[in-house]
């Protein structure tokens, strides 16, 4: 299925859902939606990095440190962030633990999100359309790379929300 015809909630700036629409018109009219976001770590608890893929039609090759993805009609955040997780790294059958719900308001990507994280529990996995590269950084090479690297906005925000920088 072509992802701008997969239907998604369009939500308020309370996250009451307003109607369901195509992901396309939701992205083309930068529509208030809801996402999951994972902060997968490893067993040494360095958090996985990508690169996201040059055919993401929003900040493509970008740099992430949140397997993310749009909630789909029909699903909870919960069910969501689990299908995210499978299906962009291949992280089946994890422990996901809920980190906090937050807005954020942004031209571009207006959204409530659902953050988690988890430890990965198999080897990694990247679906080519959506990761064109990943590592596992600690904290501080992290903090390096967001100094020398292109960061999703709403990535960034998440991570300085848990960190209580934002």
């Amino acid at each position: 299925m072509n992802p701008d015809e997969e239907l998604v909630y369009e939500v308020d700036e309370n996250d009451k859902i307003l109607r369901v629409v195509r992901r396309g018109e939701l992205t083309d009219k930068n529509l208030r939606h809801r996402c999951v976001y994972i902060l997968f770590r490893d067993r040494s608890g360095r958090i996985l990095v990508h690169r996201r893929a040059e055919a993401k039609r929003v900040y493509p090759k970008y740099y992430d440190m949140f397997v993310a993805g749009m909630v789909p009609a029909g699903e909870s955040y919960d069910q969501a962030a689990r299908r995210e997780g499978g299906e962009e790294v291949g992280q089946r059958n994890v422990v996901l633990r809920p980190l906090g719900k937050w807005r954020f308001d942004h031209d571009k990507v207006p959204q409530w999100a659902a953050v988690y994280t988890a430890t990965v529990s198999s080897p990694v996995v990247p679906q080519p359309e959506e990761v064109e590269w990943f590592a596992f950084l600690t904290e501080a090479e992290l903090a390096q790379s967001i100094k020398e690297n292109d960061y999703c906005p709403d990535s960034l925000y998440f991570y300085a929300k848990l960190r209580g920088e934002a």
